[in-house]
């Protein structure tokens, strides 16, 4: 072969794998989607390696998600809703009881650590838990009643 077939050779190769960079091969897989959301799958990546530039960060070979889980445990088959809102937070983050009484009601407050950092009985509802002196980072929120833990929020401070 000549010197212009090796090249024209090494030129194509190249561009027939540049095509196939944004796809991934996996023995099984499938997309569904409907009015409530999407979920897709992906099966048997052979595959793998993350890239990390800033804040962004793709893994190739696995799927990407925003998801944040919120709820960290609950008791199943509460006849009331208990929430925590905004999360993430920033000054404050109001907890809500969705129930008349809410007199046995007490909370907690604790980093990762697991240090209580405040607690309190619930005297209104909802009641506003200060983070305006709390660092940048993750807490959480235990409800209880009659000495029941109830519900754990996680809770993201920026």
């Amino acid at each position: 072969m000549d010197m212009n077939k090796i090249s024209l050779f090494a030129i194509l190769l190249c561009l027939s794998t540049l095509t196939w960079a944004q796809e991934a091969v996996v023995s099984s897989g499938n997309y569904h989607k409907n009015t409530s959301g999407s979920i897709s799958w992906g099966l048997g990546e052979s595959v793998i390696q993350t890239f990390v530039a800033g804040e962004n960060i793709i893994t190739q070979g696995f799927q990407q998600t925003r998801l944040t889980i919120t709820s960290v445990e609950e008791i199943p088959g509460l006849d009331f809703t208990i929430i925590a809102y905004p999360n993430p937070a920033h000054d404050f983050v109001n907890l809500k009881i969705e129930k008349d009484d809410f007199t046995d009601f007490r909370y907690e407050l604790f980093d990762q650590n697991g240090r209580i950092l405040k607690q309190g009985f619930f005297e209104s509802n909802p009641i506003i838990i200060p983070f305006n002196d709390r660092s940048a980072g993750i807490y959480f929120i235990r409800v209880i009643s009659s000495n029941k833990e109830l519900k754990t929020f996680k809770i993201l401070k920026q």
